[in-house]
C-alpha cells in the first residue's frame, strides 16, 4: 500500500513540476508566445506529432485512473472483514465495529469520548483509538482494561482471535468534569476540610 501511495505521489508531483516550470518559463518570456504558437501549430497540423501528444496525454490519464483505483480500491478492501460460513461468504464493515466500540463508554464512565478507527491488514486488525477522559485516572490501568475489552468484544462479534492490535491515544483529560465531584465528602461544618487535589 505504501509503495502504491509513493508511486502516486511521485507521478502527480512530476506532472505538477512540468506544468509549473512551463508556466514560469512562459511568464518570464523564456518561452515566448511565438514558440508556443509554433508548437501548437505543429501538433494541430502534423498528424504524427498529434498522435504522439494524444498518446502521451491518454497515458497520463490512464495511469492516474489506475493509481486512483488501486489506492482507493485497496483502502475500501481494508475497511471490511470477509470470512466464509458454511452457507456462504460474509462481509463485515469496519464502521459497524467502530460503532460497537463507541458504546463502550457506557461501560467505562471514566471515558467521556472515544473515537476508534479500524483497518484490516495482512497482519490482522489494527484498531486506533483516541480518548477524551472525564477525570484524572490511572491511565495505564484504564487503557489496559479498555484494550482488553475492545479485543474481547471484537472476538465475540467476528470470532477473530490473536490478530487484533489495539493502540490507544489519550488526547485530552477533561478537568471540568472533576469540579462537581470534588465537592463530595467535604466537611462544611467549619472543621478540617480534606484536600482533594488542585483544581483547574
Amino acid at each position: 500500500m505504501w509503495f502504491l501511495t509513493r508511486m502516486a505521489i511521485i507521478f502527480y508531483v512530476t506532472i505538477l513540476w512540468i506544468t509549473s516550470i512551463a508556466v514560469v518559463l512562459f511568464v518570464f518570456h523564456v518561452l515566448d508566445i511565438e514558440t508556443v504558437n509554433q508548437m501548437i501549430y505543429v501538433v494541430y497540423n502534423d498528424r504524427h506529432v498529434g498522435w504522439i501528444v494524444a498518446g502521451v496525454a491518454g497515458a497520463v490519464i490512464a495511469v492516474s485512473l489506475l493509481l486512483e483505483n488501486l489506492i482507493y480500491g485497496r483502502r475500501r478492501m481494508e475497511r471490511t472483514i470477509a470470512f466464509d460460513n458454511p452457507s456462504g461468504p460474509v462481509t463485515v464493515s469496519l464502521s459497524a465495529l467502530e460503532d460497537l466500540i463507541k458504546r463502550l463508554t457506557d461501560e467505562m464512565p471514566q471515558i467521556k469520548e472515544i473515537r476508534p478507527y479500524m483497518v484490516a491488514t495482512k497482519k490482522g486488525l489494527q484498531v486506533e483509538t483516541k480518548l477524551v477522559l472525564r477525570a484524572q485516572v490511572n491511565i495505564p490501568e484504564l487503557t489496559a482494561r479498555l484494550q482488553e475489552l475492545i479485543r474481547r468484544r471484537i472476538e465475540e462479534v467476528i470470532g477473530m482471535e490473536g490478530k487484533i492490535n489495539v493502540r490507544v491515544h489519550v488526547t485530552k483529560i477533561n478537568l471540568d468534569d472533576i469540579k462537581p465531584n470534588a465537592k463530595r465528602g467535604m466537611d462544611t461544618s467549619g472543621g478540617h476540610v480534606p484536600f482533594h487535589g488542585y483544581r483547574a
